[in-house]
């Protein structure tokens, strides 16, 4: 393929705009110095590049400021759109090699020649992408960090109004406000009241998100109860009960109890910790009985957790989820109790999940939580007595799983090993059609080659809708599952560190749960099992951990 170059698709249009003078340098200098902007914008070299926005930045006016701006936006449509024709080619790659991998085995030599020369195309696309992102978010970072240190009054008033212009495009008040958070810029706090209240979830989300460590968060309250109730999107949901609790909020707590009623999936998790925590009483799902309780205590209750703790007057759990308190037990998936109705199960199918598994001691007891636990509910005793293969293990867990899986959750599945396989395009309904062609999908899964975790979970935040693409933020994954035995080693991102850093971005507005399984033995070498990587990925996003 051609070598792709990231470079400024839309300079034309900024070149054309008209841009006001402001204090600073003369009108002929502020041209000069455009002049010389645009000519080493459009240098190859990252550096050269780098250099020229720091100039801008540093002229300190409300002009480079516009000038900035105009770039960030003009960087952020020429990248979309440079990945998008990529990404479509790279699709039509995928869509060839499915019917080759399903079957690895039994292709023909011919087939595996095909195979081999399919994958190494993706690589090259993939790596064409990724280059571009790193080049794009280097750049934007730099663009974002120096309008977080404009000074001038005149300037910081012009990036004020662009952010709570509902007019502008999003991506530009995202850009604008992010710099100016990060750089903890004078008057951040009240454009972030105001930013809270945008139209754009994205913006919305980062608002709230800087809110809760903000001087400015008591005076959010309202806007935080109002979060709480959000019908569209349920990341501004997950917000409000965060500052909710965050400010002991008794007006949170009416609105968390209101909206108990409604939800049905992961966010039940959320409200019913949050108020377990701030009430210090323990009602699960059940909204009914938090409300009887609200009702005739709420008016006494001081902010602080009843008898001083969240097992004062514990009563029993609902894990179902109805209202009114059904005990239905829900599915689990290697003890994990499923939740969420938005799932996304990213398996190991690598080599060393041949080698042999036996049940952990004590596999009558539920498996040890070692990260914090989240909001969701306490694991599940092992099967006791299950052996074999590790990929074994894995596929009749997962048949366990999909068998109890209820109608109205979308799922899917990406196996992964050198490189990352998606089951389906498109989240699937969990009807016994679909939940049957799942379990024969992972069944014919053979182990082998090496351990792509990164590629992996990136096609699962791809899913999940990756905050920032377009408009297309439609939150369709809220909770990852993820199953390995080895640590990464393969991929874009062949490190543990690597795969953690890359997921604290992507989920900055997905805000997505990892539950993580740990399938292994240390004593088997340090490529066999790596605890301390699944711990800390479910640890930050606040999942669970368990070893099998």
């Amino acid at each position: 393929m051609t070598k792709q170059r990231l470079f400024l698709g839309a300079l034309g249009l900024v070149l054309a705009l008209a841009i006001p003078l402001a204090a600073g340098p003369s009108g002929a200098e502020w041209d000069q110095m455009k002049k010389d902007f645009y000519r080493d914008f459009a240098n190859a070299d990252m550096g050269v590049k780098k250099s020229a926005l720091e100039r801008i930045a540093a002229v300190n006016t409300a002009d480079a400021g516009k000038l900035l701006i105009s770039v960030y936006g003009a960087i952020k449509r020429d990248t979309d759109a440079q990945e998008k024709k990529i990404q479509v080619e790279i699709d039509d790659l995928e869509n060839t090699l499915k019917s080759l991998r399903k079957n690895p085995s039994a292709l023909s030599a011919g087939e595996q020649d095909r195979k081999a020369k399919l994958e190494a195309q993706v690589k090259v696309q993939s790596d064409a992408i990724q280059k571009i992102k790193n080049e794009s978010k280097n750049l934007l970072d730099t663009i974002a960090g120096a309008i977080g240190k404009f000074t001038d009054p005149a300037a910081v008033a012009e990036l004020r109004a662009l952010v709570i212009n509902k007019n502008s495009d999003w991506a530009d008040r995202y850009a604008v406000l992010s710099g100016l958070i990060s750089a903890k810029s004078s008057g951040v706090g009240s454009i972030c009241l105001e930013a809270a209240k945008d139209s754009d979830p994205r913006v919305r989300i980062l608002a709230l998100d800087a809110l809760l460590n903000l001087d400015e968060c008591k005076a959010a309250e309202s806007l935080f109860v109002t979060a709480i109730e959000d019908p569209a999107q349920w990341q501004i949901r997950l917000c409000g009960v965060s500052g909710a609790e965050k400010l002991r909020s008794k007006n949170g707590i009416a609105a968390m109890i209101r909206q108990l009623k409604k939800e049905d999936g992961r966010l039940r998790d959320d409200i019913s910790g949050a108020l377990k925590r701030m009430i210090g009483m323990d009602f699960g799902y059940n909204a009914l009985s938090w409300e009887e309780w609200w009702k005739t205590n709420g008016d006494k209750w001081d902010g602080k957790p009843i008898g001083g703790g969240a097992t004062a007057g514990k009563t029993e759990k609902s894990p179902g989820g109805a209202p009114g308190g059904t005990t239905t037990e829900p599915p689990t998936f290697f003890g994990l109790k499923i939740t969420s109705k938005k799932i996304v199960f990213v398996l190991d199918v690598s080599g060393s999940m041949l080698d042999p598994s036996a049940p952990p001691e004590g596999a009558d007891k539920p498996p040890p939580v070692v990260s914090g636990g989240g909001n969701g509910p306490a694991p599940a005793p092992w099967e006791p007595g299950l052996k074999g293969a590790k990929i074994d293990v894995l596929k009749y867990e997962f048949e366990k799983t999909m068998n109890k899986l209820e109608v109205k959750t979308t799922f899917n599945i990406i196996v992964f090993s050198d490189n990352p396989l998606q089951w389906k395009d498109k989240m699937q309904t969990a009807t016994p059609p679909i939940k049957a062609e799942a379990i024969d999908f992972v069944k014919k899964q053979a182990a082998a080659g090496s351990t792509n975790t990164g590629d992996s979970l990136e096609k699962a935040f791809e899913l999940a809708g990756n905050g920032l693409h377009d408009k297309s933020y439609a939150a369709l994954v809220d909770t990852i599952y993820l199953m390995s035995d080895g640590m990464p080693c393969a991929g874009k991102w062949p490190t543990p560190d690597e795969v953690i850093k890359k997921v604290r971005e992507w989920n900055v507005l997905s805000k997505v749960i990892i539950n993580t399984v740990g399938m292994g033995d240390k004593a088997l070498g340090p490529g066999n099992f790596n605890g301390q990587f699944l711990q800390s990925l479910s640890q930050m996003t606040g999942g669970i951990f368990v070893k099998r």
